[in-house]
């Protein structure tokens, strides 16, 4: 059940995550007079915290942000593949391995170990995100998670069920098996260690995590492929954002190297004057299509948050550790990312990258701007992130559903001649999409499988929605 709070404050804003804790660590920080800015990198630190088995330093991620003062523009700070030559592997000789993860109806193969790590990029990523937009001291921004992880978290029945799915990688080995323990539903779990990572993050800068003593470890363990070159090289980068115009609205997402973005995009050129379940199924057909090509798409364990502040900003930030790799790092209480054990990124075959190259993504923060209505929105889910997000802002710009339909609405998902439909379509349509497809499945429920979409609203309205499928959680606030 999604949970919608309203809490008076002395000017609009609206934040949506895909946890509660994650909502109202940005909304904190709003109410201490910090911006979107300031309010989405509280909610990163925080979904460290409260979505762990999704959210990590050790993974990457992008954010889309805008405001009066702002030109649009695009962090990234998702991760690059390895200096070491990949032809020089011998796979027998490293740390890698698969394990599978049962959604129900569908399963997903994953690789983990120490070998499917690359370097994290997320600690960089908060350096630039405070030095280019925020307002308030990294210290103060950082302590709501600080908080929170010495004082536990109530574990929710969705990151209960997250944790179920991912159980193979967190009982790989006594160390995660160790950090994971007790993280149950309705259990309070703490994570002291993530605390006093943060507490000196905070207090710090770039070099201190890219040329210090945890670069140094990971970069000696035996069995990784990561070399203390990957930390010293890697920076994240500032990029101008894709752009579609539809009607009077302006789209802006996540561009290439990254796919996500471009499919988005692409989808929304295909519907043309059509907009009906058959066009969007078209479309979705299309940019398989396109996507057959070899781009490289990873972020299967994924989380979004969206923050509109009183001023005018938006922030959007999607966040991926992957699934994990099953490697904690130090005593720092988080897991690395599996993002070279990622299938879909690895499209001739896992270790045939080409070096020091950044790894391209499905993970597409998106802002949607129009004369009186203003989104920031995003959404989990590997590679349903194209289509979900497509689907959402065709409701919103074509369709010209009030934001909470338009995350409510049913979805589908077409990938590989295979489609998947969730309940909710009429039976006619159901029965045009089938006909259509005879290769299918059809959903009894609803399924964070489709995506979690968390969005916000400014202008003439003020709102915020967090997805069902997710459990998340919306607060605006006046």
């Amino acid at each position: 059940m999604k949970k919608s709070l309203k809490i008076s404050s002395q000017r609009p804003h609206a934040v949506a995550s895909g946890h509660e804790k994650t909502t109202a660590a940005a909304h904190q920080i709003l109410q201490q007079g910090g911006n979107a800015f300031d309010a989405v990198l509280a909610a990163m630190m925080m979904s460290f915290v409260a979505e762990p088995l999704l959210s990590s330093p050790g993974g990457g991620g992008f954010l889309i942000a805008s405001g009066p003062q702002q030109s649009p523009k695009v962090l990234d700070f998702f991760s690059d593949t390895p200096e070491r030559s990949a032809a020089s592997i011998d796979i027998d000789d490293v740390d890698f391995y698969p394990i599978m993860g049962d959604f129900g109806p569908r399963q997903q193969e994953f690789h983990i170990g120490r070998a499917a790590a690359a370097v994290p990029a997320v600690p960089a990523g908060i350096f630039s995100i405070h030095e280019s937009l925020c307002s308030l001291p990294l210290a103060d921004i950082a302590q709501p998670a600080i908080d929170a992880a010495n004082t536990g978290i109530t574990v929710n029945h969705q990151q209960a069920y997250v944790a179920m799915i991912l159980k193979p990688i967190i009982e790989s080995n006594d160390t995660c098996k160790g950090l994971f323990k007790g993280f149950n539903a309705g259990s309070v779990w703490k994570n002291p260690q993530l605390a006093s990572f943060l507490d000196s993050l905070s207090k710090s800068d770039h070099a201190w995590f890219y040329q210090g003593k945890i670069a140094a470890e990971l970069s000696a363990n035996q069995g990784s492929l990561l070399s203390q070159v990957d930390f010293d090289s890697y920076q994240c980068q500032i990029r101008n954002p894709l752009e579609l115009t539809v009607g009077s609205y302006q789209i802006l997402t996540n561009p290439q190297p990254s796919s996500g973005g471009y499919l988005i995009i692409e989808q929304l050129r295909r519907l043309k004057n059509r907009h009906d379940e058959l066009a969007v199924l078209e479309a979705m057909q299309h940019a398989d299509d396109l996507k057959r090509n070899p781009l490289a798409e990873v972020s299967r364990g994924t989380t979004h948050m969206s923050v509109a502040d009183g001023e005018g900003n938006l922030a959007s930030l999607t966040l991926s550790n992957g699934e994990g790799n099953g490697q904690i790092v130090g005593d720092c209480g988080f897991m690395l990312n599996n993002f070279l054990g990622e299938e879909d990124i690895n499209t001739h075959g896992f270790f045939a990258w080409q070096e020091k190259q950044r790894m391209r993504s499905m993970m597409s923060p998106t802002l949607v701007l129009g004369p009186n209505a203003q989104f920031a929105l995003g959404t989990g889910g590997s590679n349903r992130i194209k289509t979900t997000l497509f689907q959402v802002i065709n409701h919103l710009v074509n369709g010209k559903k009030h934001l909470k339909h338009a995350i409510e609405a049913p979805r589908m998902h077409y990938e590989n001649s295979h489609l998947d439909l969730e309940p909710g379509f009429s039976a006619q349509i159901m029965e045009q999409l089938i006909k259509t497809n005879p290769i299918h499945s059809q959903w009894h429920n609803h399924n964070l499988y489709f995506g979690g979409v968390n969005a916000v609203q400014s202008g003439t309205t003020t709102s915020a929605i967090s997805d069902f499928r997710r459990n998340g959680c919306g607060i605006t606030g006046r």
